[in-house]
């Protein structure tokens, strides 16, 4: 019994999927999914096959998620955003056989329609032998591919269902994209209450601000950059609104406080692809307690930080972070399985506190180290932020030969002629330690960003793998 076909026999008329003029009920898309399961049977797929699905942000991507493992095979989320020859070559290389949905052309089986009887086969999440594939998302080569199980899934959405309180009719805003665990997380979650997803094909900065503030949803989830636009669309006031939950980087006490303000009530999260989505969160009570935090651990998590031995840290010292838990992934497609109980490394650095938050610095392979000073690019970029005439930026580091590496700000201005590039080095100086100070300042038009709102690095300083 999978939580679609759950959720279809609790409620079957309760409102379960709405995406701009379409809707549907837990039962409507309970036989939607029924049809693709038996659709793929005909078309030759037998279990164990992996079935590739476009993420894209509409119904029939939401009934093949579910569908697709009721025919016994293994959904692998493919990005429309992928060129071509990139789709081509990262789904051949996960061994997908068959491909489900619109997207860029491969040359692969694709279903075809015969007949609609739904094929013996394993059910979606919690059965705890079904597989999904979901890329991590790297801002070059299309990340790597994480598998994650029945039992994974079940283990994120209880943790989340119980700091957030999320039930039955509880509406959620989907605008994070469907290839990204981000996105799936909002389906999965809200099937196994009983709940309801708006789900947008594209984020629209004025229609998600209006979808919030009309209260046509309980709950959302956003990237920083989407909750920025957000808040320039439509100060406010916003109502119904229980939580925002906003990952995808450390947290930016600024913009939370700034959303707070507005009557959205914000969420610092922190998650990964690998630990299918949500490892901490603030919980709803307690947002903007511990500035800087991203709260606890959810329910089933461990969390530590280690030094460069591998040794656990006391609390309050930086290091490499480390996640275990039932909800971490057994591991990467191709790979072998990691132990259960094993602790899996992050790409992340951060610490505890002696009460048990979690503080993310940001990435541990993006860390900029000049004169031997350690420089997060997160923490100088949301201080720029802050600049009334500053819209975005982005900071690196590039060699140089008296520094080691030095630290370099492009920032895009917010009106044509709105920064003096003396007044924000000073702005920066009185609110940053003197290694953090970007050496060299650069005006761009825009900060180029992918399509979770992170910033693109430049060729002369790559991106960190995953």
């Amino acid at each position: 019994m999978d939580w679609l076909r759950s959720s279809a026999g609790r409620f079957p008329q309760g409102p379960a999927l709405a995406c701009g003029e379409e809707a549907a009920t837990y039962a409507t898309l309970d036989a939607a999914a029924d049809a693709v399961a038996a659709d793929l049977a005909a078309s030759g797929v037998v279990p164990g096959d992996r079935v590739g699905l476009w993420g894209e942000g509409t119904p029939g991507t939401v009934a093949a998620l579910w569908g697709i493992p009721r025919a016994g095979a293994v959904p692998v989320v493919l990005s429309p955003r992928w060129l071509p020859g990139q789709a081509r070559r990262l789904a051949e290389a996960a061994g997908v056989r068959a491909v489900w949905g619109r997207g860029p052309g491969l040359d692969l089986p694709r279903s075809r329609r015969r007949h609609r009887e739904p094929p013996p086969g394993r059910g979606g999440p919690p059965d705890p032998q079904a597989r999904f594939v979901v890329f991590t998302s790297g801002t070059s080569g299309g990340g790597r591919p994480v598998v994650l199980t029945g039992a994974n899934l079940e283990a994120a959405a209880a943790g989340s269902q119980a700091r957030l309180g999320n039930g039955p009719g509880d509406r959620w805003l989907g605008v994070l994209p469907l290839y990204h665990v981000g996105g799936l997380s909002v389906l999965w979650r809200s099937s196994r209450e009983g709940g309801m997803v708006v789900l947008e094909e594209t984020f629209d900065a004025g229609r998600a601000a209006a979808l919030l503030s009309s209260g046509a949803a309980d709950f959302a989830s956003l990237v920083p950059t989407m909750l920025r636009r957000i808040l320039d669309e439509r100060p406010g006031p916003f109502r119904r609104l229980r939580a925002v939950l906003v990952g995808g980087g450390s947290a930016d006490t600024a913009l939370l406080r700034a959303a707070r303000r507005a009557g959205l009530p914000a969420l610092a999260t922190y998650g990964m692809t690998e630990t299918a989505s949500q490892v901490a969160t603030e919980a709803p009570g307690e947002a903007g307690r511990r500035p800087g935090s991203v709260g606890r651990p959810l329910d089933g998590f461990a969390v530590r930080a280690v030094g460069a031995d591998g040794r656990p840290l006391p609390p309050e010292v930086e290091g490499r972070l480390e996640v275990r838990g039932r909800a971490v992934s057994p591991g990467y497609l191709g790979e072998p399985e990691r132990p259960a109980d094993a602790w899996f490394r992050t790409g992340d650095s951060g610490w505890l506190d002696d009460a048990g938050y979690l503080f993310v610095a940001g990435r541990a392979d993006a860390v900029i180290v000049t004169g031997g000073e350690n420089v997060h690019p997160e923490e100088v970029e949301a201080v720029l932020r802050r600049h009334c005439g500053v819209a975005d930026a982005r900071v690196y580091g590039e060699p140089d030969a008296e520094w080691g590496r030095r630290v370099v700000a492009e920032v895009a201005p917010a009106a044509p002629g709105a920064l003096d590039p003396a007044e924000l080095e000073a702005f920066a100086r009185a609110r940053l330690a003197a290694h953090q100070v970007p050496k060299r300042w650069v005006t761009v038009d825009r900060v180029e960003r992918s399509d979770l709102g992170k910033p693109v690095p430049p060729a002369s300083a790559p991106a960190p793998p995953g």
